[in-house]
């Protein structure tokens, strides 16, 4: 299985008060193209998505765009949220995307694989989104988030 992997888009993200959206969407036009020529059968996209928690609405439309055509491009799409991402507001859209488009930000469901088939078979990939400990400790309470010097959690 040909895999893809990256992380750390940030949509969304200014440069000395000049927006990068346009220098991105050409980065991830490339990106698109070379799946393609390359027949990638995998993308996974590793958090920051976006730059903040509140990305602006045409960081939506491009992300958008950008994973129906990797799609469309042959390959299977997994998306994980980072910290600097919102995961509701990542995740919203999850169940609107079509076939082998999986956007990952609910941290109770890390047990639960995305299986993507290739010629060889079942492929197993568990995606883990950032785990922001203030918002998972009532998941797992009897893991410690945190060691300090006094050896206190």
């Amino acid at each position: 299985m040909r895999i893809l992997h990256t992380s750390d888009w940030h949509l969304g993200r200014t440069f000395h008060g000049t927006s990068t959206l346009a220098a991105v969407e050409t980065v991830l036009r490339a990106m698109i193209a070379q799946v393609r020529e390359h027949r990638v059968d995998l993308v996974v996209v590793a958090g920051d998505v976006f730059d903040s928690v509140t990305p602006a609405a045409a960081t939506y439309a491009l992300l958008t765009e950008t994973l129906l055509d990797l799609r469309d491009a042959g390959a299977s799409v997994i998306v994980t949220s980072g910290n600097h991402d919102s995961a509701a507001r990542l995740g919203f859209q999850a169940p609107l995307l079509r076939e082998g488009i999986r956007v990952l930000t609910d941290p109770a469901r890390l047990a639960e694989p995305v299986t993507v088939h290739d010629a060889e078979g079942p492929v197993h990939v568990y995606g883990i989104p950032f785990l922001e400990p203030s918002l998972v400790r009532h998941l797992w309470p009897d893991i410690p988030t945190r060691t300090c010097a006094s050896g206190r959690g």
